[in-house]
């Protein structure tokens, strides 16, 4: 199926539209994406660096809490005594260190619960009757996981811890510490210091809009604070692993993971990033470029279908001129004024097809003028054959002393001529009875010559006489039955001739049929392929046949043609089938 250029510059185009539309799309979202995804890890990176700013901010404070306990010598020796202490001593001296401690939780809220445990597990706090309740901290397991040996852990893990009167999360800070000068490696103290885990909380949901979760790690990876509310899949949280170096960020195909380690014993921030939130924005970008794409590629369209089809409205027109010259219209020529290479094309086509005309015309010109040679030439063949023949006669005659009949077939030969003999259109065609005359007058001239010999029978239907037909038809065809037939030998038997002429359709049949001698195989053969070939003297009978068909193929067609029935001693049957219409020339 032949696809019109038109569709097929405005497809290229779409397509050729729709590829840069799409690749700078592309580049586009991917330039847009990486954008955004920089940008939300730059934000989430300073946001984090907040938040450790403020969670090493605790913890220096708590650490300089303890080490002003520590180096506090009031504290030291009112838990240290050299010598016992009676209860009531004892109970003074806990008092005066609860108060001491007491400033320290006035002037940071964030801290609960201040605790030394004496190496003897005598306690100290900044609350009276709690001894026994902070005394139990040594059997907890975040305590215990303190104590061990090179943990270099200070902070523990979250747990719960009497503060008001009731039960808190909380973290502690723990710090083993021998009195300053004390030599006795056995004699340690411990000092804890619980901290609100709200603040710390409080500390991390700051900005936990930002993030689909955020956790705090210490270096064991134990979680201090995790904002997980089991929307994200564990398989989408990469943790460091210990000894890890640890990056920046990291990413899978669902989530950002950005990391902060900037807080004191290797504190770990985590924060999550789902890509479904962090690109939702983009998404509705992208929906909204598809939009605009789509609105140009039919805005391009609406341009380009104006414009395309004034472009090649011009070669269409060249195309039905060209249709029209295949089709024979040489007549056919295109108007283009583009002003392009289209009208340099319109223009050479006219010449072509001018010159083709005056071609064509020549051509027919000269075909006609051949055709015309050739039927003369034809003509010229029946003439001479048909006077060679009524000569013979005549000598024929004179030879036999039968002067007078001699004269009688000149006087016929002489009327025969003047009829036969025409100039323009008339020269070609004849009617029926002009050929009958005709043929009357050459039947005339042979009776004198072979009297009863033969008969001549005619069968003409009625109104055929006026029928149009090529000119000296009959009379060959009846010389033939004559001379190939009838009298080219000796018989007892009258020879008959049965001329007969009648319609069949849109056609006239003439039929010559005679009684003579017949035609062998081979003679019929060689008769049937004498068709525009001279031939020899002792071929005579071929001449007049040959011309016949000719004429007849030249002004009819072979759709027309001469037929010839024969047998040995059945005669010979010549049918001649031409339409009722004039011919051409």
């Amino acid at each position: 199926m032949r696809t019109k250029i038109r569709t097929k510059l405005i497809g290229v185009t779409s397509i050729i539209l729709c590829i840069s539309l799409l690749l700078s799309g592309f580049f586009t979202y991917y330039y847009v994406t990486r954008i955004i995804r920089e940008q939300s890890i730059q934000d989430s990176l300073i946001k984090l660096s907040q938040n450790a700013l403020q969670l090493r901010r605790i913890q220096e404070q708590t650490r300089e809490i303890a080490e002003y306990i520590i180096v506090d010598s009031e504290i030291q020796n009112l838990i240290q005594q050299e010598t016992p202490l009676d209860m009531e001593e004892s109970y003074f001296h806990k008092l005066d260190v609860q108060e001491r401690l007491k400033k320290f939780t006035a002037l940071n809220d964030y801290i609960m619960n201040i605790v030394i445990i004496r190496s003897d597990g005598e306690v100290f706090s900044n609350k009276s009757g709690y001894a026994e309740y902070f005394s139990s901290y040594q059997e907890q397991p975040w305590f215990r996981q303190m104590r061990v040996p090179d943990s270099g852990m200070r902070f523990s893990v979250s747990h719960e811890s009497y503060f008001v009167n009731r039960l808190h999360p909380a973290i502690s800070y723990v710090v083993p510490y021998k009195r300053i000068g004390e030599e006795e490696p056995a004699a340690v103290n411990t000092l804890i210091i619980d901290i609100k885990y709200n603040q710390l909380v409080s500390t991390m949901e700051q900005s936990l809009g930002n993030y689909d979760r955020i956790m705090l790690l210490n270096r064991l990876g134990q979680t201090l604070y995790d904002s997980d509310k089991g929307e994200i899949p564990a398989q989408a949280l990469q943790l460091p692993e210990d000894g890890q170096e640890l990056p920046e960020w990291e990413e899978n195909a669902d989530y950002l993971n950005i990391y902060n380690r900037s807080m004191l014993e290797d504190w770990v921030q985590v924060a999550v990033i789902s890509k479904d939130k962090l690109f939702a924005k983009l998404k509705s970008i992208l929906v909204f470029y598809v939009l605009i794409l789509t609105f140009s590629l039919i805005l391009t369209l609406s341009l380009m279908l104006p414009f395309v089809s004034r472009m090649i409205r011009p070669l269409s027109r060249m195309v039905s001129a060209m249709r029209r010259v295949s089709e024979g219209d040489l007549s056919s020529q295109v108007s283009i004024k583009s002003g392009d290479e289209l009208e340099i094309l319109g223009d050479g086509f006219n010449r072509m097809v001018k010159q083709l005309q005056e071609h064509v015309q020549l051509s027919v010109e000269n075909e006609e003028a051949k055709r015309d040679m050739q039927v003369k030439l034809l003509m010229a063949q029946i003439n001479p054959h048909f006077i060679y023949n009524t000569l013979n006669s005549v000598i024929y005659l004179s030879h036999a002393n039968r002067s007078s009949e001699a004269v009688d077939i000149t006087r016929s030969l002489i009327g025969l001529l003047q009829e036969s003999i025409h100039r323009g259109d008339h020269a070609f065609f004849s009617t029926l009875g002009e050929e009958i005359r005709i043929a009357n007058r050459y039947i005339d001239i042979q009776a004198i010559r072979y009297p009863e010999r033969f008969q001549v029978i005619w069968e003409i239907e009625e109104g055929l006489e006026q029928a149009q037909m090529p000119k000296m038809i009959l009379q060959p065809i009846i010389e033939n039955a004559l001379f190939h037939g009838i009298c080219s030998e000796y018989r007892t038997e009258l020879g008959y001739i049965r001329i007969s002429a009648q319609r069949a359709d849109d056609s006239m049949e003439l039929t010559i049929a005679d009684n003579g001698k017949g035609m062998q195989p081979e003679q019929l053969q060689r008769l049937a392929s004498m068709q525009g070939k001279q031939k020899s003297s002792s071929e005579n009978q071929g001449i007049g046949l040959a011309n016949i068909r000719e004429r007849i193929h030249y002004h009819y067609g072979k759709h027309y043609d001469l037929t010839i029935a024969s047998g040995p001693g059945q005669g010979t049957r010549v049918t001649v089938r031409i339409p009722l219409q004039p011919a051409k020339l």
